[in-house]
């Protein structure tokens, strides 16, 4: 099945993932198979022309597993400009109802933060642990299972700060206080190297110096300043 044959399979199983509301402003998809056929022909014959690789403008899904969707629309955008614009989509919150966790760690006046490597970015990242959800587990459940599969800990105190909705699931931010004295314990499998515990009078400096990049880290931060 190539890409745009499984875009139009999936546009009439998942209807909700291709909604035009109508707004002002609002960049549309583009969902009529002709009209899609006929732009993305006018516009190969611009990216051959000018040198670029025609595959640019091929709409579909590009790629798919358990866990995404990456597809690529052809839009139009609101001063009637059409193109193609990816995105990618978390299948476990979308169809599954599976809830992501972030957890902002405490203990007394600490916080804890992990070492982790991003494979998306090829780099190691000083972050707050967090991770996706399973579907058939509430938020909470999923915040206790990535915390014991990530630290080891299966006695702390959970306290939501926030919900996002995502389909049929999203994402949670957690605040964990964990008990002093609770041995941590990383899990290796997914490029977790090593862990620190920071005061919080010197997360603000750690933020501001932009040594948490990490952006659901960032948000989990924001929350708890503000709580």
């Amino acid at each position: 099945m190539n890409t745009l044959k499984k875009y139009f399979t999936l546009i009439q199983e998942r209807p909700e993932m291709f909604i035009n509301k109508g707004d002002k402003g609002e960049i549309k998809i583009i969902t009529d198979e002709n009209r899609i056929r006929a732009e993305q022909k006018k516009i190969r014959a611009t990216f051959k022309k000018e040198g670029k690789p025609t595959s640019w403008i091929d709409i579909g899904v590009l790629a798919e597993d358990e866990w995404f969707y990456i597809l690529r629309d052809m839009v139009e955008f609101p001063d009637g400009r059409v193109g193609g614009y990816t995105r990618w989509i978390n299948r476990k919150s979308e169809e599954g109802g599976g809830f992501n966790s972030v957890l902002i760690c405490i203990q007394s006046d600490k916080i804890l933060m992990i070492r982790k490597f991003r494979h998306e970015e090829r780099n190691w990242s000083w972050e707050f642990p967090r991770g996706f959800g399973e579907p058939g587990l509430s938020a909470e459940k999923n915040a206790r299972v990535e915390l014991y599969e990530e630290i080891g800990v299966s006695n702390a105190k959970l306290t939501c700060l926030t919900k996002v909705k995502e389909g049929k699931g999203g994402t949670a931010v957690f605040l964990v206080e964990i008990p002093n004295g609770q041995k941590i314990t990383l899990e290796t499998q997914e490029g977790i190297a090593k862990y620190r515990w920071v005061k919080m009078a010197n997360l603000e400096q750690i933020v501001k110096k932009g040594q948490l990049s990490d952006w659901f880290s960032l948000w989990a931060y924001t929350l708890y300043e503000i709580m």
